[in-house]
């Protein structure tokens, strides 16, 4: 009663509960921290819902499993698509001893077998996958469909669990293992220290290798012009026409058909997966095509694997012999944060939102056609418990008002600026040493949230970063927003983006350097960065607002500096 027409808008907020609130949260935990890493392009409503709550349940899970010695996981909130993290922090130091205790205790079946547990977790995912893959979502009942969203819900949720164990303990022996080489003058910056964390296989480069397979193939049978000059939502009728394309389509629809459960973009529910929509494969094979030669990314991690162990042993060399197995155990622990973190990718996210993608865009057709909403796709401005409360008998119901204005206001602000941090500290300096260091929470500091740049004015450096892995390199900036672009990227470019994901892996072969606003040492971008040898600048903050396509660019990533030559 006597709600004024902007309050009952508020009433629909996408994520009930956990929507920011300036008055509330800031009085709670005092900073909360933009996560660029996930949420740019921000997030849609249906997304953020279970983003925003499965993956904050994930973190407070697996801290509480695992009993991580100073946080009890993050919490999240949602500011229009903008995912902000508040860091639980155990300030208490009997408590930290205690769970401190606990922690080393739940590392031992992780230091032991690793490998075993992460194959139990995979099995235990693909299962639930299976289940949902083997639904009818259009001959299924409106009750059977009802039945689906809460697997697909619990599948989420239980996806999230399962994701933060092997992070948390392969990512807190980094950290661990960081505090202990400080005195032998290294840090997660040093070549030395990145030395012993790469040349490292994992399925995501595997499936690399096969698309790199079909791109050679696709050359060898006189397709390549077409892949190449054609726009790529129009290269699949146009392989079609011939024999030899037939016959090349038939082994990439072999490939999908094992390969395919994977999305574009990591973290939303907005754009197709492999399988859905094969063509979305042609810009990683145009990367191929255009750099030539061999796949030599195996060549490359065998020698990155010969300067890891020579690394690993300059290290303990200088250990005192009673502190050898401990430093052995985090460094074993510690180099999964190159090959788990990158395989789990593609068997939690990549993997999950893209079965929940065909769920949702099923029920969505259902909407439909009942007139419930516009357009299928509708259903991702709209979210679980929305959908729930109309799908029993949706010819009843209208739900235009709410997801035409969710998608407008979206597509108004996608690509918008927000601020890094809402704090009652004095700067944001300040907030991460008070509010987020603490923690010790490495998936935070070293990939979400990711290191501060360290200024040095004296090396007069337009931009300064983040050595995600290092060397110099100098060329052409090729700024790259999104996955739909990635076919503009030419031989010889620096890479300028937001950050990227599994799927981008295929340009890092293409390019000289790679340059992200955001992220940390233990990102995606970074670690693939090493794994391919290229100077990585991470958490620029501003590398894709300030620099322009075709700029020549000079980045010094060891030093974490970036030279615009062209102004």
């Amino acid at each position: 009663m006597g709600e004024s027409k902007q309050d009952m808008v508020k009433l629909w907020d996408a994520i009930p509960g956990f929507d920011f609130n300036e008055e509330i949260d800031l009085p709670e935990l005092n900073s909360w921290f933009f996560d660029g890493t996930h949420s740019v392009p921000l997030l849609t409503p249906m997304y953020a819902w279970h983003w925003i709550r499965h993956c904050g349940h994930g973190s407070q899970y697996s801290a509480e499993v695992l009993s991580m010695p100073r946080y009890k996981g993050f919490t999240f909130r949602d500011h229009e698509g903008a995912t902000y993290i508040g860091m639980r922090i155990v300030r208490d130091e009997a408590e930290v001893a205690q769970r401190t205790a606990k922690f080393k205790e739940a590392l031992i079946p992780w230091i032991e077998d690793f490998d075993g547990i992460w194959a139990k977790q995979r099995q235990e995912l693909v299962a639930m996958y299976d289940k949902l893959k083997a639904v009818d979502v259009d001959k299924a009942s409106n009750i059977d469909l009802i039945h689906h969203l809460w697997d697909m819900i619990s599948t989420n949720r239980r996806m999230w669990e399962i994701h933060f164990q092997g992070m948390n303990v392969s990512y807190a022996a980094f950290l661990l293992l960081e505090d202990l080489v400080k005195p032998y003058g290294l840090t997660s910056e040093s070549p030395e220290f990145q030395d012993m964390f790469r040349g490292f296989d994992n399925q995501v480069f595997q499936v690399d290798k096969k698309l790199w397979g079909l791109a050679r193939d696709a050359v060898s049978m006189g397709l390549g012009d077409i892949i190449m000059n054609t726009p790529v939502e129009q290269v699949m009728g146009k392989i079609e026409q011939s024999k030899s394309g037939k016959d090349w389509l038939k082994k990439l629809h072999s490939f999908l058909a094992v390969d395919g459960w994977r999305m574009v973009r990591m973290m939303d529910f907005d754009e197709p997966y492999w399988l859905e929509d094969p063509s979305v494969v042609i810009a990683p094979m145009k990367a191929f095509i255009k750099k030539g030669g061999d796949y030599d990314l195996d060549g490359m991690t065998r020698k990155l694997a010969q300067g890891r162990e020579k690394a690993i042993a300059n290290l303990l060399a200088k250990v005192p012999k009673d502190e050898k197995p401990w430093f052995e155990a985090l460094i074993m622990l510690g180099g999964k944060t190159g090959s788990f973190s990158e395989e789990h990718d593609l068997f939690c996210e990549l993997h999950c939102h893209a079965v929940q993608r065909r769920g949702f865009l099923g029920i969505g057709r259902r909407l439909a056609a009942a007139g419930t909403l516009d357009k299928p796709d509708d259903i991702f401005f709209l979210n679980p418990d929305e959908v729930e409360r109309v799908l029993g008998a949706p010819e009843f119901h209208k739900l235009q008002y709410i997801a035409n204005r969710r998608r407008k206001r979206w597509e108004e602000i996608r690509f918008s600026q927000v601020p890094p941090v809402h704090t009652t500290r004095a700067n944001i300096q300040e907030a991460v040493g008070m509010d987020l260091l603490p923690s010790s929470d490495a998936i935070i500091i070293k990939i979400v949230v990711g290191e501060l740049p360290r200024v040095r004015p004296e090396l007069k450096a337009d931009i300064y970063g983040v050595c995600g892995a290092p060397g110099v390199a100098e060329g052409p900036a090729r700024v790259i927003m999104s996955y739909g672009e990635l076919d503009q990227v030419q031989k010889g470019d620096i890479l300028v983006c937001p950050g990227t994901n599994p799927a981008w892996t295929p340009v890092f072969g293409l390019v000289k350097a790679v340059v992200s606003d955001r992220g940390g040492t233990l990102s995606h971008t970074a670690i693939v960065g090493r794994e391919y040898g290229l100077p990585t600048l991470v958490n620029t903050f501003t590398g894709t607002s300030t620099i322009k396509t075709g700029q020549r660019i000079r980045v010094d990533a060891t030093e974490g500096t970036l030279y615009i030559l062209d102004k």
